[in-house]
């Protein structure tokens, strides 16, 4: 923010209906590139969106309370998330509870971004019935990322989730479910760190089932996949099948996941905390440096 003027964003859809964007190139936007509002099937198809590696806050397609997305054969390049599906902070998405539901992101390249396809943090409307497929990962600091914590409130779920058919190529971190995101002044605070239980209240998000299938990860770097619940609302389930991690022949030291009091990682394997189920089937962590499989606080564990 310069001047007390908010940098402004490329391109604004706020209560629409119907709306197609085709063979649209989108650049150097000083804040979010696509950011669609309180709208309803929105179509963007055979697009490139394009910001520098380091441009701040240039996340490349931000829904936010909306339903029946496509975002089909897009090239994104930016600063920040390539996508970020949202649903409102605190208080606006606790009001509407909103949720962005019924999308499709299929076909899409997506390179150098924080993270490639990412819910949250800001989802207190909740987020559903999203569909990820045949897409490319190239670069980005984390792969699928959801990020939420303490404070998004109840009307925060996200749930049937499903990621299936994506390469990932050097991207730090594949996998993260990350319940202890600290963005924000609030967002360092003991309420949001600690993992001692916490009375499950009007404040408690909610995460539920999610399938990630049919994957290849090659040169991971920090962790193939970190999934961290609260303790007093666990992770409800977590299915992997059909996935290959390999690692960078020199990996880069690096967070796994954008919380409080964790160190870096290098070569690590899949750690699993807080989840009430997790389902692994045929997958390989190929030659980790660290441990290639963490459970801890998961009730039911099943590996094929």
């Amino acid at each position: 923010m310069r001047g007390g003027a908010w940098r402004p964003k490329g391109v604004f859809l706020s209560n629409s209906k119907h709306i197609g964007m085709q063979g649209v190139t989108v650049t150097n936007t000083p804040s979010w590139n696509l950011h669609p509002y309180f709208s309803s099937y929105i179509d963007f198809i055979d697009m490139k969106i394009i910001s520098p590696k380091d441009s701040p806050n240039t996340d490349g397609c931000d829904p936010e309370s909306c339903d029946h997305v496509n975002v089909i054969g897009v090239d994104f390049s930016v600063g920040d998330d390539c996508i970020a599906i949202k649903s409102g902070k605190f208080e606006m998405g606790m009001k509407y509870q909103k949720p962005t539901s019924n999308m499709t992101v299929r076909n899409c390249m997506m390179a150098y971004g924080h993270g490639a396809v990412v819910l949250g943090s800001e989802m207190s409307g909740g987020i559903k019935d999203l569909s990820v497929t045949q897409c490319y990962f190239k670069q980005t600091d984390r792969g699928l990322r959801i990020k939420t914590r303490r404070g998004r409130g109840k009307s925060g779920i996200i749930d049937g989730i499903t990621f299936e058919n994506i390469i990932m190529e050097d991207v730090l971190t594949p996998l993260v479910m990350n319940m202890y995101y600290f963005c924000d002044d609030d967002g360092k605070t003991p309420y949001v760190y600690s993992k001692d239980v916490h009375p499950v209240d009007d404040r408690t998000p909610y995460l539920g089932s999610f399938t990630f299938k049919h994957m290849t990860c090659m040169n991971v770097h920090a962790a193939a996949g970190f999934f961290y619940g609260l303790p007093e609302q666990p992770i409800e389930s977590i299915t992997l099948e059909d996935i290959t991690f390999t690692y960078a022949e020199n990996p880069t030291p690096e967070f796994p996941a954008m919380m409080s009091y964790i160190d870096k990682m290098k070569g690590e394997g899949l750690q699993f905390r807080f989840v009430n189920r997790v389902k692994l089937k045929d997958v390989k962590v190929v030659k980790p440096i660290g441990q290639s499989l963490v459970i801890e606080n998961v009730k039911e564990f099943e590996e094929a």
